[in-house]
């Protein structure tokens, strides 16, 4: 008797491990799993571009922060910054797209951060305006976002 209670733990065991082991093998790792449920079509809009702060932009009413860029300068600049970049892009025509969608910032950038939507916006000569600002020295990259594509501060 002893023998055979020795047996059916045995054969139990070895069930219970086949059965864990088909579950584990059956499921997506877990990284997988989580971009399966996060993952959406990425948004594309456009608009005219309407600065309200240099950390506030909106092209067709949405609110979006340029990917790859940010404002960086002092506070107490930010004023003449933002009426010197308005004298130059304010009103201007933007195609963009919500990261996720071919920015550079795919992959290191959430498509949306604190209400506004993570995006690259282009004028219809394809230009960049995350490009112009950060020559223009307005914005500043953050190259873990653009892989450093844009300019310094």
């Amino acid at each position: 008797m002893n023998i055979k209670k020795g047996a059916l733990l045995t054969l139990a065991a070895l069930g219970f491990a086949t059965l864990i082991l088909y579950m584990l093998a059956g499921q997506k790792p877990l990284g997988s799993r989580r971009e399966a449920q996060t993952t959406t079509e990425a948004i594309v809009f456009s608009g005219k571009l309407d600065i309200h702060a240099m950390n506030d932009l909106r092209i067709g009413g949405r609110k979006i922060l340029l990917c790859g860029v940010s404002y960086k300068k002092p506070r107490h600049l930010e004023a003449i910054v933002r009426d010197q970049a308005r004298k130059i892009y304010q009103g201007k025509e933007f195609d963009c797209v919500q990261v996720g969608g071919g920015t550079p910032c795919d992959g290191k950038a959430s498509p949306t951060f604190g209400g506004a939507i993570v995006a690259q916006c282009r004028n219809a000569g394809g230009d960049d305006l995350a490009l112009q600002l950060s020559e223009d020295g307005y914005l500043c990259d953050l190259p873990a976002h653009s892989g450093g594509i844009y300019r310094a501060c």
